[in-house]
């Protein structure tokens, strides 16, 4: 019968055939590639759906304003409310404070809004609260009531499971702010605060005068007159209250909100398309040794009138529907992870950037089959070499066996498109950073990955060369490898992407492990140290200072305090940090890196900014910078020097407490301190005589002590949990890689059958076999870890020194983890010959004649 195109029929007979001939591998391509998609799917969802009610959060809280006035830092003077109402354009202004306050009965904070109900009616009527049926007379304006207050659903609802109260609910909610505790009324409800939100409304009056607020407010909600744009208002008003504070649109704020973890998700989406790539290797590792090892199987298709496109398609064929398998099993992997991170650890993936009691997880179909087709893609693009070289298979070679290494001659000058892939990926690193994602270095670790197993083949070459005696197993199993080096090559790529990946994922994690203990080592140079732990306090007022400073058992106290500090408002706020720091001491105080000057310029006050900030903002040592704090205060001063940071990912500023307030009269609120205990004082008596002394005040039981070899290890022990799943992709990837060798070098060894037939009539045993097989295992487990070695190392230096920098905007050190990549690659050579050598003991009978008869035939 003869054909040029197959029936569907035989496109799923041939499909089935070579999932029946190399199921393993097949299997282990798969797997790779769900686990590419389940984990990209699992990052863009929860993702998706932090921005999502962030946004909702944005929306729900900005109302129907236009703009929004707000502090450089945390506070504007109650008297901008007068000049924002009388500006052109201005329709409604209405003052808001917005903070969160402890309350009786609940661990997390609260979120505390105070309104001005005859304003606030016009903008965000949706947060007036409404009147609980019975609680109040007709006519009445419960919100301008000083001592009533309207709370979220949720809120109301924790509350009452707490308290056990009945199902009317709480009547009242006690606050506690700096150890002050104020009882409030509970008048009502916020029917329409978001899901999870715990959320308490009052008059804003009532809120400056209860809770030490007055004479400032958090923001302004302003709503324009019909006409004026948002943009318009700006551009006309900016500059006259620039001093005070900033305008922005709820939109802006929505974008803010996504650059604060943009390169958080943009590197774990990194590591999902690690695992694609890694699938999309296998893929073609794959298919490109089954169109080898199928060549008479083409043949005879081809001799019954199969054209060459139809092979080709048929090879396609085979790579999608890995593929599809993958990507269906990884969608719902996906899901399944994505689910169980939100429930576990919220929208932020542990990251701490949002704030939402939605545990949920929103389906959009949209999304799955977007990613069901990045896996897809990885396969398809994996076939597209052995698809092609399917089809430049001359039949008469196909008809001849052990054509295998000959079908794969093109490998020979391989190295050469390898080599110029491999200068694409130098360039690479020359392409700057677009916002906080590092193209150009992810660019280099694809671009270099491609040219890097590309030179497979010429290494195996130059290192498996032709034995001049096989007088041995060893030398045998040298001279089988040394005549198939392209065979060779296509086989070990799975294997030496997934090793050289694992490699620089665990050096740049290891780097960045030992610079961050080093790095804690040196800004935790007191003893002890002490904090606020939250409990209605919010500063430690200077008599608690000297208080502590003058106990008998301390030599030396030090406080400080710092606040958040808007400079674009494009970008995250930045930490302002006032703490004492003397000059010639900043050396010793702060990590500093590159060059620094040693005295600020006349009438300008010293600082020193980290990292971040020369990559954010440009700031270097020498320049004058100008920062804009609340109150239509601007600091001016010299930046003194360049400081690593890394709690701190969108930057800060240190500067010298004591200066800010001789000069300024500024001072931050202290939240916590370090203390030098004298030298006959143990920590241990100190911390009791802190405590003491803190008995009968406001301050008993109030801080939080710890040793710097306690907050060495909590943040050490933050660090591996934050990198828990890459620690599980680097496990899997070694997974995946010996697979990736035992199934290569079975299906390899089950197409030798009339070698071994040779062999066995000559007098080999099926142990003398199994040896042979795992010697040459070991080899070329040998040369894959070699290369995977220095293409994983060369990937570390991209990661520490190009990635992290554009990602994060902080440097590490070089670090090497050499006893464990010893480990590694001893590992990946046991268990290479190990999976090999038990993949094939079952295959290798001592059928030799009927092994002998089908070479004759």
């Amino acid at each position: 019968m003869m054909f040029k195109s197959p029936s569907n029929m035989l496109r799923w007979q041939l499909l089935l055939g070579a999932l029946k001939d190399q199921p393993f591998k097949w299997l282990i391509a798969t797997l790779a590639i769900a686990v590419g998609v389940g984990l990209g799917l699992a990052v863009h969802l929860i993702h998706k759906q932090a921005l999502e009610q962030f946004n909702l959060g944005v929306r729900q809280f900005s109302g129907q304003a236009d703009l929004q006035f707000l502090p450089h830092s945390k506070e504007l003077p109650d008297s901008v409310i007068n000049t924002l109402s009388t500006l052109e354009g201005v329709s409604l202004a209405a003052p808001v404070i917005d903070m969160e306050v402890n309350v009786h009965g609940l661990e997390k904070p609260v979120r505390l809004l105070g309104l001005d109900v005859f304003t606030s009616a016009g903008v965000t009527p949706n947060l007036i609260g409404q009147v609980r049926e019975g609680d109040t007379n007709l006519g009445e304006i419960p919100l301008i009531d000083n001592n009533a207050i309207f709370l979220s659903p949720a809120l109301m609802e924790t509350l009452a499971n707490n308290a056990h109260s009945s199902a009317k609910g709480p009547s009242n909610l006690t606050t506690v702010l700096n150890s002050i505790e104020q009882t409030w009324a509970i008048a009502g409800t916020v029917p329409a605060a978001g899901a999870g939100q715990l959320l308490a409304v009052a008059d804003i009056a009532a809120v400056q005068w209860k809770l030490g607020q007055l004479g400032v407010l958090s923001r302004v909600d302003i709503k324009l007159t019909e006409g004026m744009s948002a943009q318009q208002f700006r551009d006309r008003h900016q500059a006259q209250l620039l001093s005070l504070g900033r305008f922005e649109t709820p939109s802006e704020q929505g974008s803010r909100g996504a650059s604060v973890s943009q390169a958080y998700r943009a590197n774990l989406s990194i590591l999902a398309m690690v695992a694609l790539l890694t699938g999309g290797f296998l893929s073609f590792s794959t298919q490109m040794l089954a169109v080898a090892q199928r060549s008479r199987q083409w043949a005879l298709l081809a001799a019954m009138g199969m054209t060459s496109r139809s092979l080709q398609k048929q090879v396609l064929f085979e790579s999608a529907m890995c593929g599809l398998l993958g990507g269906m099993a990884g969608v719902v992997l996906g899901h399944g992870l994505a689910l169980l991170i939100v429930q576990s650890l919220g929208v932020d993936l542990g990251g701490g950037y949002f704030n939402s009691g939605k545990s949920s997880l929103d389906f959009h179909a949209q999304d799955a089959l977007l990613f069901l087709g990045f896996g897809m893609a990885a396969t398809v693009l994996g076939g597209l070499a052995p698809a092609k070289q399917t089809g430049n298979m001359a039949l008469a070679q196909r008809l001849r066996s052990g054509t295998e290494e000959n079908g794969l001659a093109f490998g020979n000058q391989a190295h050469r498109v390898s080599l110029v892939l491999c200068l694409i990926a130098v360039a690479c690193l020359f392409i700057p950073p677009y916002g906080n994602v590092p193209v150009g270095g992810y660019l280099a670790v694809a671009f270099g990955l491609f040219g890097g197993i590309g030179l497979t083949g010429a290494v195996v070459r130059v290192f498996i060369p032709a034995p001049k005696h096989v007088n041995s197993l060893l030398a045998l199993a040298r001279s089988r490898l040394s005549s198939t080096p392209n065979l060779l090559a296509v086989g070990l790529s799975g294997v030496v992407a997934s090793f050289a990946l694992v490699v620089a994922m665990h050096v740049m994690i290891y780097s960045f492990r030992e610079s961050l203990d080093a790095w804690l080592t040196q800004v935790l140079p007191a003893p002890m140290y002490l904090k606020m732990n939250g409990d209605g306090l919010r500063t430690i007022p200077k008599d608690i200072q000297e208080k502590i400073a003058k106990l008998e058992e301390v030599d030396k106290a030090e406080f400080w305090g710092q606040q958040s500090l808007v400079l674009e408002p494009s970008r995250p706020a930045a930490e302002l940090i006032a703490r004492p720091i003397e000059l010639n001491m900043a050396t010793q105080r702060l990590p500093l890196t590159g060059e620094f000057i040693s005295s600020p310029k006349a009438g300008e006050l010293a600082v020193w900014v980290s990292e971040p900030m020369t990559d954010i903002y440009g700031y270097q040592a020498g320049d004058s910078i100008s920062l804009p704090l609340d109150n239509g205060v601007e600091l001016q001063a010299t930046v003194m020097g360049v400081w690593r940071d890394y709690t701190r990912q969108h930057g800060a500023i240190v500067v010298d407490k004591n200066a800010l307030s001789s000069t300024l009269g500024l001072a931050l609120n202290d939240t916590q301190g370090a203390v030098w205990p004298k030298p006959n004082a143990s920590t241990k008596n100190t911390f009791k005589a802190i405590e003491t002394a803190m008995a009968g005040t406001p301050f008993e039981g109030a801080f939080d002590f710890a040793e710097p070899s306690e907050i060495r290890e909590l943040s050490l022990g933050i660090f591996d949990r934050s990198f828990a799943v890459t620690y599980l992709l680097e496990v899997a990837a070694v997974v995946i890689g010996l697979f990736g060798v035992g199934t290569t070098f079975s299906a390899m060894a089950l197409q030798r059958k009339r070698e071994f037939a040779l062999l066995g009539a000559l007098g080999a045993t099926r142990t003398i076999l199994l040896k042979l097989i795992a010697r040459e295992a070991l080899i070329a487990s040998a040369v894959a870890a070699g290369i995977g070695l220095l293409i994983g190392l060369a990937f570390a230096a991209i990661l520490v020194f190009v990635v992290n920098p554009q990602s994060f905007h902080w440097t590490m050190e070089w670090h090497t983890p050499w006893q464990d990549l010893v480990l590694m690659v001893l590992v990946l050579l046991l268990m290479s010959s190990a999976t090999v050598t038990l993949a094939l003991k079952g295959h290798l009978g001592n059928q030799v004649l009927l092994q002998l008869k089908e070479d004759w035939a």
